[in-house]
């Protein structure tokens, strides 16, 4: 059922700045030429920029004006030297622990967009003993990656138990579909509902397997915002259910789909912590999508 009237916050969110926890990422991006054909050789082009979901969704929000800290593990090594400076250039404020060596992921690009992502999980991690108060300092809102829900539990249960202790907002993303699948629906959304995130990101097919396309079900989040590509997105409450249209993007301006999600949250939390209506949030959420889906990478272009 939709309804006229915007479905509202579920509670204020704070003035400083959006507080995205996880680890630091490298994203190795391999744009193909033509379809991949094993056994085959093609051109490429390569991009290495910071990646995984707290560094996407920071990036973003700074380029909207937003103030943002990364908090969480990034490898003692060069390449995460590298990568925090390219977010200190962007503005991102980090409050990391380091140790080991930085997470790869080596990201294919294909010609239509669509990407396959290739996986290290680098050597380090993060603990509960790692996490400090001083992370969520004058947070606006506390937003958590569910892949490191899965890697990084009780670290990331710390710091939900820490920011409800200071009255901050949670909101969540989650792991993709597959993953989720294989560590267990149940078992995952018991990870979910131990955080008590106040808003919950997910495309379709994690909301399928969460049982998200419907009406919300009891466990759920006071807000869910279930995205769908270019089909409008979906928000839940357990007042019904709003739909909102996303405009079309200019023809032959996808590149990349890499950290679309990603700047589809920014923009929401973005909102969130301006004041805006729900829906007018989500709106700014897909325009950052948007402009993230024409460059390669998860991230919007620098300053």
């Amino acid at each position: 059922m939709d309804h006229g009237t915007d479905p509202g916050w579920p509670r204020r969110a704070g003035s400083g700045p959006v507080v995205a926890v996880g680890k630091l990422v490298a994203d190795q991006l391999l744009e193909l030429s033509e379809p991949l054909r094993a056994g085959s050789q093609q051109r490429v082009v390569r991009t290495t920029t910071a990646g995984g979901a707290p560094a996407n969704v920071t990036a973003t929000l700074t380029r909207l004006g937003t103030p943002a800290r990364l908090a969480g593990w990034a490898g003692a090594d060069p390449l995460a030297d590298t990568l925090l400076a390219g977010l200190a250039a962007r503005g991102v404020q980090t409050a990391v622990v380091r140790r080991g060596r930085a997470p790869l992921s080596t990201v294919l690009v294909h010609p239509d967009g669509e990407r396959t992502p290739l996986t290290d999980r680098g050597e380090g991690g993060l603990t509960p003993d790692d996490v400090r108060a001083g992370w969520l300092a004058d947070a606006a809102v506390v937003h958590l990656d569910g892949y490191d829900l899965l890697r990084f539990p009780d670290a990331l249960m710390t710091v939900a138990s820490l920011a409800r202790d200071a009255d901050v907002p949670v909101s969540a993303d989650v792991a993709a579909a597959a993953r989720i699948e294989r560590h267990g629906v149940e078992a995952y959304r018991e990870l979910l509902t131990g955080l008590r995130p106040d808003l919950l990101f997910c495309n379709a097919a994690e909301a399928a397997v969460l049982g998200l396309l419907g009406d919300p079900p009891p466990w759920a989040p006071p807000l869910v915002v279930v995205h769908t590509g270019a089909r409008p997105t979906r928000v839940l409450t357990p007042a019904g259910v709003w739909q909102v249209p996303v405009a079309p993007l200019p023809e032959g301006r996808l590149r990349d789909t890499t950290g679309c999600g990603d700047a589809l949250a920014a923009g929401v939390l973005a909102g969130w912590r301006a004041g805006e209506p729900v829906l007018a949030a989500v709106r700014t959420g897909h325009e950052a999508a948007a402009v993230v889906a024409g460059v390669l990478g998860g991230q919007p272009p620098p300053p």
